[in-house]
């Protein structure tokens, strides 16, 4: 027979247990959405025409060089910032650690505002082809995802507590530092890399802690990332993608 003293602290442990068991049933560690804010956009300047004056009666053998802004595609950079919390369903924090400045993580940016997280993995051939025909990518374009992104050097990294994305093993490229192409390797900055969920892709971009960006001005930022949009002309066309994050102090 249990004494007064042993039933309560047993009610207790079994009260505890059956606690404990809800919150791991309902938790889930996965990215969430960001809230983006807004600082600023620009592209590049028309180009200027060149002229000649040759003699009359000559035939002249020229090459021209253009550089032409690409609008089938378009770059996000920035910083992130966040706080991290222990907070219940009902958006009721019982601590926060706020103001978490240059944090680790990844920001990952997608057509749909629902994924399931649970199914993250590398991107296959067959669904970058089928986002390539859905954005009108021609799939002979050297500028289309599947040209674009064809290295596969990138650093191992986690999506929430789900899945470990191996290092090397997906479709990546690395952005540029200081106006300068970087080697495509594992050592890269800004490194962005291709996931799905088996129905949506997903660009992952990883997160540095206030590097040099694109700009040779000092500018420094945690991200870049390159998202592809439509490839038919005018604005009416354009994609809206949804921003998710995750953050951690390392």
């Amino acid at each position: 027979m249990l004494t007064i003293k042993k039933r309560t602290l047993y009610s207790l442990l079994v009260v505890i247990c059956l606690i404990s068991g809800l919150y791991t049933l309902v938790y889930a560690a996965e990215p969430e959405g960001g809230n983006v804010i807004y600082k600023s956009n620009s592209t590049k300047n028309v180009s200027a025409a060149t002229s000649r004056n040759d003699t009359k009666g000559t035939i002249t053998t020229i090459v021209i060089e253009a550089i032409t802004q690409n609008y089938k595609w378009k770059a996000y950079v920035g910083n992130v910032t966040g706080t991290l919390v222990l907070r219940d369903s009902s958006s009721y924090s019982i601590y926060e650690w706020t103001s978490i400045g240059n944090p680790s993580g990844v920001v990952y940016i997608t057509r749909n505002n629902s994924i399931t997280w649970s199914d993250i993995k590398c991107a296959n051939s067959t669904l970058i082809d089928t986002e390539d025909t859905y954005l009108n990518h021609s799939s002979t374009a050297q500028d289309n995802i599947n040209f674009t992104f064809s290295n596969t050097a990138h650093d191992s990294f986690w999506v929430g507590d789900i899945a470990q994305i191996a290092n090397s093993s997906c479709r990546s490229i690395a952005t540029w530092v200081n106006n300068t192409v970087q080697t495509q390797n594992e050592d890269a900055l800004f490194q962005e890399v291709l996931l799905s969920d088996d129905n949506n892709l997903i660009y992952a971009t990883i997160l540095e802690q206030d590097a040099d960006g694109y700009r040779d001005d000092n500018s420094t930022y945690d991200f870049q990332a390159l998202v592809a949009d439509s490839a038919l002309p005018g604005e009416v066309d354009q994609v809206t993608y949804y921003f998710y994050v995750e953050i951690s102090t390392g």
